[in-house]
Parts: C-alpha cells; sequence; structure tokens
C-alpha cells in the first residue's frame, strides 16, 4: 500500500474516531481508489458501513476484502459481524468458522467464543472468554460492549458502566454504543448524561424507534425523578446478537 494510501487511510481513523461519519466515509473510499488490490482499505470502509448500519453497502465492501484476502482473519470476522446484522445466519457462520481458523488466539476469537457461551447461559465461562479478549485488544469498542452488557446482566453494574463507556467513547460513530450507554446513564439516575448520550445516538440513527422510547422514559424521569419504569436496559442484546447493532 502506498504512502499515500496510507495517509488518507489515516485521515479517515482519525475522521472516524472523532466522529466525523461523512469525512471518514469520504477518506475511506478515496483510499479503497487508491489501494488497487488491497484489503485493507475495503475492511476499514466496510467496517465503518456495518457501525453506522448500512449493512448492505458494508457487506459487499467486505466481501470484496475477503476475495482480495481470504486468510485475513480480521476480514472473515468483520464479514461475519455483517451477515449476522443481515440475518444470513448460514454465511455469518461460515465466516465466524474461518476467523477462528485463521486466527485461533486472536481477540476475535475469543469473542466468538464468549458470545456462544453467553447464548448458552455460562456467564463466567463467556466473562472469561471476553477477558482474555481484552488482554490482547483492550481498546476495540466490540467486545468492551459485550463485557460491559454481560456485567449488567450479571448484576455487576459499578463494573459493568466503565465498560459501555470506554465503547462508546472508542467509537463514537456507532448509534448503539451511544443509545446503550445513555440507557446505562438513565438507569442510574445521571439524567443529564443520559440526554446527552441519547441525543447524540438520536442524531446518529433518527430512525431507531428504541432510541425514540429511551428518550421518552427520559422526558418521563425528568418530570418526575420518583418514576422507574425500565426503558429496556443495557443488558438487551444487539439485533441477532453481535451481529447486529444496539
Amino acid at each position: 500500500m502506498s504512502a499515500e494510501t496510507d495517509r488518507v487511510l489515516e485521515s479517515g481513523r482519525i475522521a472516524e474516531s472523532e466522529g466525523n461519519v461523512r469525512e471518514a466515509v469520504v477518506r475511506y473510499e478515496a483510499a479503497v481508489k487508491l489501494s488497487g488490490d488491497d484489503a485493507r482499505p475495503r475492511l476499514r470502509l466496510g467496517t465503518l458501513c456495518h457501525r453506522i448500519r448500512n449493512y448492505t453497502r458494508a457487506r459487499e465492501t467486505l466481501e470484496e476484502a475477503s476475495r482480495i484476502d481470504p486468510n485475513d482473519a480480521e476480514v472473515a470476522f468483520r464479514l461475519g459481524l455483517t451477515c449476522d446484522a443481515l440475518g444470513d445466519r448460514e454465511s455469518a457462520r461460515t465466516a465466524y468458522t474461518r476467523t477462528m481458523m485463521l486466527a485461533p488466539s486472536s481477540w476475535q476469537t475469543w469473542y466468538l467464543i464468549g458470545r456462544d457461551h453467553r447464548q448458552l447461559g455460562h456467564a463466567e465461562v463467556a466473562r472469561l472468554a471476553y477477558r482474555r479478549g481484552l488482554d490482547q485488544a483492550p481498546e476495540e469498542p466490540e467486545i468492551l460492549a459485550e463485557m460491559g452488557t454481560l456485567l449488567w446482566e450479571m448484576g455487576l453494574r459499578d463494573k459493568a458502566y466503565p465498560f459501555l463507556e470506554q465503547a462508546a467513547q472508542r467509537c463514537p460513530v456507532d448509534p448503539g454504543l451511544a443509545l446503550q450507554l445513555g440507557i446505562a446513564d438513565l438507569e442510574r439516575g445521571d439524567l443529564t448524561a443520559a440526554r446527552r448520550r441519547l441525543t447524540g445516538a438520536k442524531h446518529l440513527d433518527p430512525s431507531d424507534r428504541r432510541i425514540d422510547l429511551a428518550l421518552q422514559e427520559l422526558a418521563i424521569r425528568r418530570r418526575d425523578p420518583r418514576h422507574h419504569h425500565r426503558a429496556g436496559g443495557p443488558c438487551s442484546r444487539r439485533e441477532g446478537n453481535v451481529g447486529g447493532r444496539w
């Protein structure tokens, strides 16, 4: 990959980290055009498209990256998440299996192991798997969010909250992570923080009905702080679990 492609790709990463979705997409698209047959810019663009819930484009982009480099475990993992989000469970399983074969000790594999045990109700085993993944990739928002929601489900809210907060901070373009943290703030009684998170989530995805419901709950709480109706807490799982978004 050329120095120019690297520079454009890095500018896209910076824009994404600052929550500038439009600029990040433009930069990643430019990097794809400059890169020729290099999977990495397509991986970044596909991952961003998944995070902003443009799943169809994410799949197209990640499938192209996979054709270029079928031995890239990160590409396989991201493609699996996107297929899951689209409801294509068979393709998701195929991609996840390839991920685990290509990188059996990677954070992605530990993430998938943790998710599978979580679905089976093996919370402590899932927690250990997520911890192994976080040891390798302590800044990955997906596994931070998984650990946070698992701990919340286990009733360990004080331990859960920092993971939810870090996930949202690491990935400010993801409306689901902002929603998740906003609901956590709402349940903790921090209505000022909840308003900030939820309005941010609404800006990122105006069509998400769950964000509207959380904002309605926030309005009720602000009128009457004694009201404790649940808005659907952060232990609520992603659509299609890992593959979808919050």
